[in-house]
C-alpha cells in the first residue's frame, strides 16, 4: 500500500479539473513516491531528463549557471508544481538545468516515457500536459519581465506585490539568486523598503 493513497491528487483535482478520478487512479498506479533530502537532486546538470514529478510537500529551485559559473534560479517549485526538463529528455540531451530540494520534500514521480502513450487514449491527460506547458511559459515570461526592471528594489518590490509566497518561503540568498542580484544588493534594497514603508507609517 502507499503512503498517503490517493491523497497527492486530491488538491490538484481543482487545479486539473479536466480528468477525472478513474484517470487519476490510473496516473496514481504509475507514480512511485519518493522522498528527497535537502540540497540533493532531483535532476543533475549533465544527465538526461527521463523524470517528472508532481511535489507533494517541500520546495525545489530550477537552477543554471551563468558564463561565469555563478548559480542562477529560473523558477521554484512548491506543493503540487510540477518538476521536469521535457527540452532534455525529448532531445536526448544533457540537461543544463539542474532540479533541487531547499528542503526535505516529498514527491510523486512517474517515467516520461511510460505516461506519454496516454496523450493519445485520454484527451483530459494530454490537455493537463499542455496547461503545464503554459504554465511553464508564463513563469518563464514573467521571469524574464522581472530580470527587465532596472534595480534590485524594483525587481524584490515586484515579488513582493505578486509573488508573496515566494517571499515568505525562499531564501533571501536563494531570492538573490532569483532576481540575478548579490545578496548584499538585495538586503539594501529590503531595507530600502523598510524605511520606506515606516516613513509613511510615521
Amino acid at each position: 500500500m502507499k503512503p498517503n493513497h490517493h491523497d497527492w491528487y486530491h488538491r490538484l483535482r481543482a487545479k486539473y479539473s479536466i480528468v477525472t478520478e478513474e484517470e487519476w487512479k490510473l496516473l496514481d498506479s504509475m507514480t512511485k513516491v519518493k522522498a528527497i533530502k535537502k540540497g540533493e537532486s532531483f535532476l543533475q546538470y549533465g544527465k538526461i531528463a527521463r523524470y517528472a514529478a508532481f511535489v507533494i510537500s517541500g520546495k525545489f529551485a530550477f537552477t543554471i549557471f551563468d558564463d561565469e559559473g555563478n548559480e542562477k534560479i529560473l523558477r521554484f517549485g512548491f506543493a503540487d508544481d510540477f518538476l521536469a526538463n521535457c527540452e532534455s529528455y525529448y532531445q536526448m540531451a544533457p540537461s543544463a538545468i539542474a532540479i533541487t530540494a531547499l528542503e526535505d520534500s516529498m514527491i510523486r514521480r512517474i517515467n516520461i516515457r511510460e505516461v506519454q502513450p496516454l496523450y493519445n487514449l485520454h484527451m483530459s491527460i494530454s490537455n493537463v500536459n499542455l496547461q503545464i506547458y503554459q504554465e511553464i511559459a508564463e513563469q518563464d515570461l514573467e521571469h524574464q519581465y522581472i530580470l527587465s526592471l532596472k534595480s534590485p528594489l524594483k525587481r524584490y518590490k515586484f515579488l513582493l506585490e505578486n509573488r508573496p509566497a515566494i517571499i515568505k518561503k525562499i531564501s533571501l540568498t536563494n531570492i538573490a539568486k532569483y532576481l540575478y542580484v548579490s545578496r548584499e544588493a538585495l538586503s539594501r534594497a529590503r531595507l530600502n523598503l523598510l524605511s520606506r514603508s515606516q516613513h509613511f507609517r510615521d
